[in-house]
């Protein structure tokens, strides 16, 4: 098995695939992953850099041994922090758009998190 594998997303307009994840053999990958950072839009596109960010998610082992990280529920905030703060200096409509997305993943994640408590899973490697 590949150790890592490039996704085939890309941030518009680019058509570079930028973000790399560590491939494992339960999820195939959900814990680990390298962005190249940007340095910004010039020429009609955005220029990366031959640099990697690393971020890392939190991992419950079979073992129930945790490997620490980022919870989603915090990127999320931070990127709820920076529109905010974007959008105090540069307004834009689509900020209220964005905002209202992020703000529906956190409500699913809530849900989520309440249902697997009311069913006793929460913190437990189970469905």
């Amino acid at each position: 098995m590949e150790l890592y594998k490039t996704l085939d997303y890309t941030v518009y307009p680019s058509d570079k695939r930028t973000i790399t994840v560590r491939l494992d053999d339960k999820y195939g990958g959900a814990h680990e992953y390298f962005c190249n950072p940007t340095i910004g839009y010039y020429g009609n596109d955005f220029k990366y850099i031959d640099d990697e960010i690393r971020i890392r998610f939190v991992q419950k082992l079979d073992n129930g041994d945790t490997l620490p990280g980022l919870q989603s529920e915090q990127l999320v905030y931070i990127l709820l922090d920076r529109l905010e703060k974007l959008n105090a200096v540069y307004p834009h409509d689509q900020y209220g758009k964005m905002k209202c997305g992020l703000n529906m993943f956190l409500e699913a994640c809530k849900e989520r998190i309440d249902d697997r408590i009311d069913r006793n899973v929460m913190g437990e490697l189970k469905k």
